[in-house]
């Protein structure tokens, strides 16, 4: 699930480049493509959660990645279904969405092991303050009056597309446990006049005949 959540981090990031490239276009022209992608990172983050950490890493700071995910996976259907039609509700809606992400990362870092963890910890925090200031830029209507609604779309889906890449870096992930097979060490056994009784002698001959069945298996 690594490699997916860095893909779909790539992916987002491209959407806000995307966006950059077509400042003068209409949130309707890239309604479809921002709403596919934020649907398929929601459901991976979700995949990613009750594969990796929420099965197996229970212990581990967990619950803000499936409530991120949610809130990305139903914010991408209110777009895809198009119910997100006016520019000047842009701001406001994507706006709350980077915040609470934001939110939530600042509180996932302040559950890392700073001990154990020192650069995630660091990262994840950054990224947290960075991605609530820029959710924060959205409410303030006086200051974003000479950004297009698409230039700041960008500006979320860039934000977004970097934390979710760093996510997927320091996401936990189970490691190939590999088993190895050891021979048993066969120490000479000193045979006396007890050992040869028809009884034990019969023993042993069974011993060595399970012991080469299960070399052979």
């Amino acid at each position: 699930m690594r490699i997916l959540t860095i893909l779909s981090g790539i992916m987002m990031l491209l959407t806000g480049v995307f966006c950059f490239m077509n400042p003068g276009q209409t949130f309707l022209a890239f309604a479809f493509v921002v709403g596919l992608v934020m649907v398929i990172n929601g459901v991976i983050h979700t995949l990613a959660y009750i594969n990796g950490r929420g099965l197996h890493n229970k212990g581990d700071n967990n619950g803000w990645i499936l409530t991120d995910a949610l809130i990305t996976l139903l914010l991408g259907i209110l777009v895809l279904c198009n119910q997100l039609v006016a520019d000047s509700a842009i701001p406001m809606v994507f706006g709350m969405w980077v915040l609470v992400s934001g939110i939530l990362r600042i509180e996932a870092a302040s559950r890392i092991n700073k001990d154990k963890k020192r650069l995630n910890f660091r990262l994840t925090m950054l990224t947290g303050i960075l991605t609530t200031l820029i959710g924060l830029f959205g409410f303030i209507n006086p200051l974003v009056v000479w950004l297009t609604t698409t230039l700041l779309l960008g500006m979320f889906m860039f934000m977004q597309g970097i934390n979710i890449i760093e996510l997927g870096i320091n996401m936990p992930h189970e490691k190939k446990a590999y088993v190895k097979i050891y021979k048993r060490n066969r120490e000479a056994v000193k045979i006396t006049p007890a050992h040869e009784t028809p009884e034990k002698v019969a023993e042993r001959l069974q011993e060595k005949e399970e012991v080469q069945t299960a070399e052979q298996i």
